[in-house]
This record gives structure tokens, C-alpha cells and sequence, in this order.
């Protein structure tokens, strides 16, 4: 008995151990998987019949609440909100990096000039801004000045300069054409230049031109020839060409009254177009068309007007008014008188001009020392006055010659503000220190006056009382203060200026510069009509604060 069952129970078990290699609740769960699958992609096939599209469109994205749960609701708005700035970025980046903003043709100008127009003519245009600004928009020359000031090609399409430098050879372009249609050719360049050089044209060019031929070589080739080397001379090369079917029936002597010089005829990018007179005669307005045929870059702007204003105030007023686009030029103190700035753009030109300190030797001794003119120079903070009186508008120098010249010398000696080597320099040369206090002005006066009730004005008591009373002037002339001296004389500088408000702040700024080292400063402003014949002329200064606009040639 025991044995049967003992062989049924290893019989079972067996059979348990093959069984066991069988998970039939995977097998079941696999089962029901499949099928399932088998169910979504029927399910899936039936969808697709219905939409070609497997994209959801926006009705069907409505239902996306009922499908995601709300941190993944939260996690897709947050990413919308990323995907959105970030395409906003890469917009303005493709904006800014990849598209450029052109100019397109037509529209009006308007500007605003000070004074009236009388000769749009080369050969006198240099006698006025306005003339000058006018003619060179309708005359073409040899050469003129980029945007940079630099020297390029204009009519000229190449030039050769000898090795010693006297002649100089030009290629012509033949495709420049006059307003009235007639093609300019060489003949209109020597024309031009032989006129400038008829002393009976009085031409104010006449001059820069001492000792130059020029030669036609063919039809397109010309030769200036000098007599000397002129490191400058291609800057003299600017001058507006006239054309000469036109002006050589014009006598010399009726050149200036001649209507060509109103109504001129040029091969610039402009041509003139008309101008309008008041009851008086005084031109208003001049205007000026774009000319179609020019051989140059294109212009975009269709017509260009100048109105004419007598003083800055008028015009600025029209600029506030809108019945002009811009004015020309707008002195530093005016600008605020300008309503609307945010909404003007206010252009800074480089100009080549210096203002300068300049010392006469002869008319005060005390300069004669280099020490004192050294000392002179380092006791101004030029930095301070370039910020505090002209706002930045200007740069520092550290001689006559500009830095964007071709003979500027980087070493020259640089006089930097530095107070303490000033007074240094003035303590080597022995002018001593001397305070003056106001007890002492008063007690000067005080002398003054007791010697005034007590000594007749007699030339024979001019001894020690007279010594006491200069002393005493001395004194209230000098003011309170710590004043150099030496050899019994105080160190004071006279400073002449022209009488501009401009020049005004500047003027104190050095006064209270060099009065800080010591030197009595006395400022004496001129008109500017006189500065030339009784200033400058007869050398009548001390120290002369001048500004000058110098030219490319460093003599």
C-alpha cells in the first residue's frame, strides 16, 4: 500500500516539475495583450478613415484635457510659453542680423541757411557757406571728399604723380554730361582752370594756382604741371568746373553779374530748378532737382530746398515749426532753444579747426621765459574745458598740426594738466609767491586816500610816498589772492579773444586755471569784425585765444 502511493506521489510530482516550466497566468495576460493590440490598431485603422491627417486639428485639440493629466497640462503650457519667446528671439535676431534697410527713390528735403545765396559759381562760391554748400551739389570736380573728409575720384578716373613730384597726370571720364544735356569733356577742365588764372575774373582760387600749367594730352588725358613740389596740391583739385560753351561769351568783367550765377549749369548730382524772390529782391528759397543723367552713385532724394533765414533764431524757430527739415549749422548755446530734440538727429562734423593759446614774446617780457610758457601750458585742464564748455564737442591737441595730417608727429611734446610741475617750473624761475590778503586791499586804499588829503599833487614829493602809493595800487590791482613776483613785478597776462558767447566760459576757465598757479589773468574780449586789422595784423596781443580752420598743407 505504502508502495502504491508512494509511486503515485513521484508520479505527480513529476508531472508538477514539467508543469512548471509553464507561467499560464503570463500566458493568459499575453494572450489578452495581443488581442487588445490587435483592437487598437483596428480601432486606429477605423480613425484613420475617417482623417487623412495625423496631425489633430484645432477641434480636436480641445479634447486634450480628457487625455492628459494636469501636471502634463502644466509641463505643455510651460513649453508653449518657451517655444513662443523663443521664436520671437530668433525673429528679431534674423531681423537685425540678416535684413538691412535701403533707401528708395523720391521724397523732399528742406533745410534751413543763415544769409542768402549770390554767386553758385567756383569760381566765388568760396566767398560764402551758402554759395559753397549750393555749388557743390551742381558742380562735379576732379576730385572730392567722401563722408570722411578723404580724397576720392569725382571726375578724375585716375591720377599719376611724378617721382618728383611737379606733375601730375589725370584720366578723364567721358560719361559726365552738363544739365542741359551737352557731354563735358576736357576742353570745359582747361577752360575753367584758365579762367580761375585770369587775374580779370578776381577769383579768390587765383592764388593757389602761382606757377601751375595744364596741358591737354588727348581727349581724356590732362597734365598739371608745377613749377615747385606741393605736398597739397591735390587738395586744391575740388574746384567746381564750369561749362564753356556757356561762360566764354561772358565777358570778364560781366562775369559776376552774369545770370549763370543764380542759374547755373553744372554736371553734379543736383540741377537747379528755381528760387523764389520777396518784394525786395532777397532769394527766399532755392530749390534744386535730382538730375537723372549723372554718371555717379544714384541720389535718392527727388528735390532738395534751401530756405534763406537772417540769424540763427528765425531759423530755429522754423525748425520747431516744421517748415524745415533741418538748418545747417546750430551754435552749441542755441540748442536749447530747440522744442522737439529727441525727435532731431543732431549730426557733429570734424572740422580741421584748432583753437590755440598763441604768446607774444615781444609785448610782454614775462613770456619771453619757457619756463613761464611751459608752465602756462600745463596749468590748463583741457580736458575740463572740453567737457564742461564745449560738451565733448572737441578733442585734444598737442600742437598746430592735426592729428589726421600727414605730417602730424606722434612724439611731439605733450603738455598734460599738471599743476604741481607748473608751480614747480615757476619756483625754478624765481617768481616767488606773494598773498595778498584783504586786509591788506583795504589798508592800500586807506593809504591812497590819507595821501590823497595830505600830499599836493606835487612831481617834487615823488619819493618815498610815491613808492608806498604804486605799491598800494599794485595791491588793489592784484586783488586777494597768492600772486607770483619777481624782479619787483607782478606775472600778468593779458588775454585777448574774439567777444562770442562761445568763447565766453572757456575764457574763465583759463583765467581761473592760471590765477590758480599764481598769474594774474585779464581778459580782454574783441569784436570779431577788428580782431584781424587790430589784433592779429599788428600783432597787438599777450596771449590771444584763437580759432582757425587749417588746411591740408602743414605751411
Amino acid at each position: 500500500m505504502d508502495s502504491s502511493n508512494n509511486k503515485k506521489t513521484k508520479f505527480f510530482e513529476k508531472i508538477r516539475k514539467i508543469l512548471s516550466f509553464f507561467d499560464f497566468k503570463k500566458i493568459i495576460m499575453n494572450f489578452r495583450n495581443k488581442e487588445k493590440t490587435k483592437q487598437v490598431d483596428v480601432d486606429k485603422k477605423l480613425v484613420f478613415s475617417f482623417s487623412k491627417s495625423k496631425i489633430p486639428s484645432l477641434k480636436q485639440l480641445k479634447y486634450i484635457k480628457k487625455y492628459l493629466s494636469a501636471k502634463e497640462i502644466q509641463i505643455f503650457k510651460i513649453s508653449f510659453v518657451v517655444l513662443v519667446i523663443s521664436l520671437v528671439f530668433l525673429g528679431i535676431k534674423f531681423y537685425f542680423t540678416n535684413l538691412q534697410t535701403v533707401p528708395v527713390e523720391g521724397g523732399n528735403y528742406t533745410e534751413g541757411l543763415i544769409g542768402a545765396p549770390q554767386y553758385i559759381n567756383p569760381l566765388y562760391s568760396s566767398f560764402s557757406d551758402v554759395d559753397s554748400d549750393i555749388s557743390s551739389l551742381i558742380f562735379s570736380s576732379l576730385l572730392e571728399r567722401d563722408k570722411d573728409g578723404k580724397l576720392i575720384n569725382d571726375l578724375a578716373l585716375s591720377y599719376e604723380i611724378s617721382e618728383d613730384n611737379k606733375t601730375y597726370t589725370f584720366k578723364v571720364r567721358k560719361d559726365a554730361v552738363w544739365h542741359n544735356n551737352v557731354p563735358l569733356v576736357v576742353d570745359d577742365i582747361i577752360f575753367t582752370f584758365n579762367v580761375i588764372n585770369d587775374s580779370r575774373y578776381n577769383s579768390p582760387l587765383e592764388k593757389s594756382f602761382v606757377g601751375v600749367e595744364l596741358e591737354k594730352i588727348d581727349e581724356e588725358t590732362i597734365r598739371f604741371v608745377l613749377a615747385e613740389p606741393y605736398a597739397a596740391f591735390l587738395e586744391l583739385l575740388t574746384f567746381g568746373i564750369l561749362p564753356q560753351d556757356l561762360w566764354y561769351q561772358i565777358l570778364p568783367s560781366s562775369a559776376g553779374l552774369a545770370e549763370l550765377n543764380l542759374k547755373p549749369i553744372g554736371s553734379g548730382p543736383y540741377k537747379f530748378n528755381s528760387l523764389t524772390k520777396d518784394k525786395t529782391g532777397q532769394i527766399k528759397s532755392y530749390n534744386l532737382a535730382v538730375n537723372k543723367n549723372y554718371y555717379g552713385s544714384e541720389h535718392y532724394l527727388e528735390k532738395i530746398s534751401f530756405v534763406f533765414f537772417p540769424n540763427f533764431e528765425e531759423a530755429i524757430d522754423a525748425l520747431n515749426d516744421g517748415l524745415v527739415d533741418s538748418i545747417s549749422y546750430l551754435p552749441k548755446q542755441l540748442e536749447e532753444n530747440l522744442v522737439a530734440q529727441d525727435s532731431l538727429n543732431l549730426n557733429k562734423l570734424n572740422l580741421p579747426q584748432l583753437s590755440a593759446i598763441f604768446f607774444n614774446k615781444k609785448t610782454n617780457e614775462s613770456l619771453a621765459d619757457k619756463a613761464v610758457r611751459q608752465a602756462l601750458a600745463l596749468a590748463i585742464n583741457k580736458n575740463e574745458i572740453i567737457q564742461d564748455n564745449l560738451g565733448g564737442d572737441a578733442r585734444l591737441i598737442d600742437g598746430p598740426i592735426l592729428p589726421d595730417s600727414f605730417a602730424y608727429n606722434k612724439d611731439n611734446k605733450k603738455y598734460n594738466y599738471n599743476k604741481e610741475e607748473a608751480d614747480e617750473l615757476l619756483d625754478g624761475a624765481k617768481w616767488q609767491k606773494i598773498e595778498i590778503t584783504e586786509e591788506d586791499v583795504i589798508n592800500a586804499e586807506e593809504n591812497i586816500k590819507n595821501e590823497d588829503e595830505t600830499t599836493p599833487d606835487d612831481p617834487a614829493n615823488d619819493g618815498a610816498g610815491g613808492q608806498v602809493r604804486k605799491e598800494a595800487e599794485e595791491k588793489i590791482a592784484m586783488g586777494v589772492g597768492t600772486w607770483r613776483k619777481k624782479d619787483d613785478k607782478f606775472l600778468i597776462i593779458r588775454l585777448t579773444a574774439v567777444d562770442l558767447d562761445g568763447n565766453f566760459g572757456v575764457l574763465e576757465n583759463i583765467k581761473k586755471f592760471w590765477e590758480e598757479i599764481g598769474v594774474k589773468t585779464d581778459i580782454e574780449p574783441v569784436q570779431a569784425n577788428q580782431i584781424q586789422a587790430d589784433i592779429i595784423k599788428p600783432r597787438n596781443f599777450e596771449a590771444l585765444f584763437y580759432s582757425q580752420i587749417v588746411g591740408a598743407d602743414p605751411d
